[in-house]
């Protein structure tokens, strides 16, 4: 999906919250807005729709710093990175958050950001049921236009000034004069993003004029930093269930399989059909789980497999609701399961689905429809394809 939402938040819940809904493949604004603070980000998951949820934050709420680290010393030291930087952060570092960013010879950009502020950020988007997988430091996503100093846009009250690759400022309007001779490097002009009046003997490199946030959520996409690491990266939260998904998702190819031909046996009702079925599927059963001698009925197994898998909610409601999604994928033989959670308290599947291209997607939904409440979540492009997750819920 080429349109995205993204979404600006400050350092408190009561600051302005602009956002924009831009579309890659047109190169254009759908629709924009300033929310009043962060009690309004749940108006936006109706407009997110199934755009991914891309999140920019107030770099004055955190600290952009670099660390001299020798490219062959970096993985030793990147544990005591904390402690190197000790000295020069107001904070105890057992309070902050450590991402690296991108490297320029021995200088490594590293971002340091308070837990609690991150939480706070983390907790507003959970509770406007906005899922998010990458967020970045708003000053990072500014371009950096060649044979310039640095790039410098006002976002409402304030300067966002970009002078390197992981480093950046946030500034009041009124410092910039007194903050000249501090940013003025080699002379270079200054790229504006926004018409500003700049202090005497600095030359402007006006870029095109665009809304402040169409420029950031054009950059987002080169941004070098995500915050989401360590104990905040979103695999970090599905690691846990990695195994589970793991079996589920190939018992629960298997149970489609068996699904499918089952029901071409009852129509048939060949008994020679019927045999080579059992068969295939002691073969497969055994072939998933070697350990198991017996084999009296892999179906009957499988599906035990499967609930004791997919938890307590898990019942024999998988089945038919497998069974309603049979022609979808006869329909689209490119678009495969690698991952399945079911949830039989609430008649719900989460498919996690590869495929060819986003037409794919967006034909599957359209098929499965017919039978379900569908919700899309963000869908990733590869080199190999896209890859996205489902939510299928039954209807009635």
């Amino acid at each position: 999906m080429s349109e995205r939402l993204v979404i600006r938040l400050g350092s408190d819940a009561g600051q302005s919250i602009p956002w924009i809904t831009w579309s890659e493949e047109q190169q254009t604004v759908i629709s924009s807005g300033v929310l009043p603070g962060a009690d309004g980000l749940s108006s936006l998951s109706e407009r997110a729709g199934g755009r991914p949820v891309e999140v920019l934050v107030d770099s004055s709420a955190l600290t952009l710093t670099e660390v001299t680290l020798p490219a062959k010393a970096q993985r030793q030291a990147l544990k005591a990175l904390p402690f190197m930087l000790e000295d020069e952060l107001a904070q105890d570092v057992d309070q902050l958050h450590f991402v690296t960013g991108p490297r320029e010879g021995d200088q490594l950009s590293v971002v340091a950001v308070p837990h609690g502020q991150l939480q706070r950020w983390l907790g507003w988007l959970e509770q406007a049921e906005l899922p998010v997988k990458k967020i970045v430091p708003d000053v990072l996503a500014l371009a950096l236009v060649e044979e310039t100093e640095l790039s410098v846009l006002q976002l409402e009250q304030q300067l966002l000034v970009r002078s390197g690759a992981g480093s950046g400022m946030v500034l009041e309007p009124d410092w910039l004069a007194l903050m000249a001779d501090n940013l003025q490097g080699e002379g270079r002009p200054w790229a504006l993003f926004t018409p500003l009046e700049l202090p005497e003997g600095i030359e402007a490199a006006p870029q095109p004029l665009e809304l402040p946030m169409q420029a950031l959520a054009e950059g987002f996409v080169r941004t070098p930093v995500n915050l989401l690491t360590g104990a905040y990266a979103p695999a970090k939260e599905l690691s846990k269930l990695v195994s589970t998904w793991t079996r589920v998702g190939i018992a629960a190819a298997v149970v489609l399989v068996l699904v499918l031909a089952h029901r071409g046996l009852s129509w048939y009702q060949l008994e020679q059909e019927r045999t080579a079925l059992r068969a295939e599927g002691e073969r497969i059963y055994k072939q998933l789980f070697p350990q198991e001698r017996r084999v009296p009925n892999p179906r009957s197994q499988l599906e035990a497999k499967v609930r004791a898998l997919g938890g307590a909610g898990a019942s024999g409601q998988l089945l038919p609701m497998m069974a309603d999604l049979e022609s979808a994928f006869a329909q689209l033989p490119e678009v495969r399961p690698t991952g399945i959670r079911f949830d039989g308290n609430r008649s719900e599947i989460r498919l996690q689905l590869t495929g060819k291209d986003f037409a794919q997607f967006e034909r599957f939904k359209e098929l499965a429809s017919a039978h379900f409440n569908v919700e899309s979540g963000a869908i990733n492009n590869d080199q190999d394809g896209v890859s996205g997750v489902m939510t299928l819920r039954a209807k009635g």
